[in-house]
Order: structure tokens, then sequence, then C-alpha cells
């Protein structure tokens, strides 16, 4: 799980936030493969591919040592998404979970925001432990919210679109949509995420950590915004008569 950027580290690329041009690839062949098999063979074949092909992926994935959960997600959505077209009998119902997912996406991120309790608050504590008591922090409060709302508009955008394509028995074109505005808006949602947590909440460095020089151990805390030096300590023990070490606090 990506950490959020810290004030002292470079942004994350549109690249890493959707894992890359083999994110876009993976994600897209199993909807391609259903949309051209459905069309030359029909829907029980459609199915049968998209599902196959989601399979090969997650075995080429292991074989290779890559990362799976991406793809084990995929092939999860792909599966219901063939159930409920063999349900419909309908290649348009293969995208109709992801049509009702969004619309849950949008309903969840108002409602959060509406109760004060914005659901991108929480992911921010969940991949950086300082942010922790955002619910204490008005600035940390009000980039949750806009992150929300950021994130609350991706599935109002989606909703919309294929909803609209749906409604219109248009597959070829909301296989389309679907791809189009998959992982390439999640990595721009993700980067504006976090740019707007940097930008209204943003975080001091870390600490230095304590380090070894020539057998002794200098340590140092930060309390508030003001650095107070530590105690030498030799292999020996304490040095108390250490010059300027014990107790003396930066201007």
């Amino acid at each position: 799980m990506p950490r959020l950027p810290t004030p002292d580290a470079p942004p994350m690329t549109m690249s890493e936030a959707i894992g890359g041009p083999r994110g876009i690839i993976d994600s897209s062949i199993p909807t391609v493969a259903f949309v051209t098999v459905n069309a030359e063979a029909g829907l029980t074949a459609g199915i049968a591919v998209a599902v196959a092909a989601a399979l090969a992926l997650l075995v080429l994935r292991i074989v290779r040592h890559e990362p799976t959960q991406q793809t084990f997600s995929g092939l999860f959505a792909v599966a219901v998404a063939a159930f409920v077209a063999s349900r419909t009998g309908d290649a348009k119902g293969f995208f109709l979970p992801g049509i009702a997912k969004n619309a849950v996406g949008v309903v969840v991120a108002l409602l959060s925001v509406v109760l004060r309790r914005p659901i991108a608050g929480y992911l921010m504590a969940g991949l950086d432990a300082r942010y922790v008591g955002w619910q204490n922090d008005s600035r940390q409060r009000r980039a949750a919210v806009w992150a929300t709302l950021v994130w609350g508009a991706v599935f109002a955008l989606r909703f919309g679109v294929q909803g609209v394509l749906y409604l219109a028995d248009e597959s070829g074109w909301l296989a389309a949509a679907n791809i189009a505005l998959g992982l390439p808006l999640f990595g721009l949602a993700v980067l504006a995420s976090f740019a707007i947590v940097r930008r209204l909440a943003p975080l001091p460095p870390q600490p230095p950590a304590a380090a070894v020089v020539d057998g002794e151990v200098v340590g140092s805390e930060w309390v508030g915004s003001e650095a107070v030096e530590g105690e030498v300590v030799r292999a020996d023990g304490p040095s108390p008569e250490a010059p300027g070490s014990a107790g003396r606090v930066s201007p």
C-alpha cells in the first residue's frame, strides 16, 4: 500500500498511480475480449473468454512472482460481471455491477461529507500514521473533505457516462468508457488527492533518527517545533561532561 507523499518526497507520477502501462493493459484485456468475442460468437463465449483471460493474467503474474493483488481484484470483478451478464442474458449486463458500484460510491462519498466524516480522512490515517488525529485538525479535515469530493466526482462521472450508454444499449461504447474511465481516471484522482493533502495539510519532515559516530550514540528529539539535543552516550556509559551535549535547546 502506498504511503502519502511527505513534504520532502518526490511527487507521485501518473504511471505509478495506475501501476504503469501494464496496469492499464491487464485491466483492459478481459473487457476487450468479452466485447469482441460476444460480437462474433455470442454471450456465452464472450463470458468464457473474459474469465479465461482474467485467470491467465493471474497465472502469469504468479509465475513471474509479480504482485497479484490488483489481478485478484480484476478477476473477482470479471467473475461478478460475467455472472450478472449470464443472468440477464444481455451483453450490457457485464457492465451493470460497475455502474452500480459507482452509484454507491457517489452516495457514500457525499454522505460521509455531510456527516462530517469524510472517507478520505480514514484513508489518510491508514496510509500515514501522522494523520491519525485528522478529525481534531482543521487543515487535515478540510483536506479530507476536498479529497473525498474528488472521488465523489469520479464516481459520478463514471455513473453518468456509463449509465447513459447502458440505457442506450451501446455495449461497444460501454467497453470503451469502462476502459477510459477506469485506471486512467483512477490515477488522476489519486494524484489530485495527494496534491490536495500536500497543499492543505502538509506535515513536517520526520525527525532525524539517532546516529552512531565513532562508538558514540548521538540522540535527538523534537519538542513542538524546537530541536532538543540529546545526551552523548559512549559505549561505557553516559558522559555528562561532554561539551554542549546535554540539556541544551536550540534558540
